[in-house]
């Protein structure tokens, strides 16, 4: 073995390479569309968030009106990337609570991709 020759793990620009591509993948990476099963993010909205978003994500309930509840179903609200949504529900903003904490992070994914259902069958329907 050549002595000149340094090992590869005693490169520490490798070693942080190895270790990076370890880390696991935030839970908002792609900000354009959560996929998966969203019955887990129904059951939990309809928990947490329908008494003033509504069944259908309209805000339009007593509590949501009278607190400014968004339309969950509009195309601003729907054009947010999923890490917005994701800091909107863990941190919530005016009138919205946080739910950091009292959610976990597959709780809060669950909750986007059901809020991304929402918002998709109200587009359809406008198709329609």
């Amino acid at each position: 073995m050549n002595p000149n020759h340094r090992s590869f793990l005693a490169n520490p620009r490798i070693i942080a390479m190895v270790l990076l591509s370890a880390l696991p993948i935030p839970p908002c990476a792609s900000a354009a569309e959560q996929k998966g099963d969203a019955a887990p993010g129904q059951k939990i909205f309809a928990e947490r968030c329908q008494k003033c978003h509504g069944e259908d994500g309209s805000g339009n309930t007593d509590f949501g009106k009278a607190l400014g509840a968004a339309d969950l179903r509009s195309a601003d609200i729907q054009k947010k990337s999923d890490a917005e949504f994701y800091e909107l529900i863990e941190k919530g903003k005016k009138n919205m609570p946080p739910f950091e904490g009292t959610l976990s992070k597959t709780e809060i994914n669950g909750l986007i991709v059901y809020v991304r259902e929402i918002g998709k069958k109200q587009s359809d329907e406008k198709k329609q």
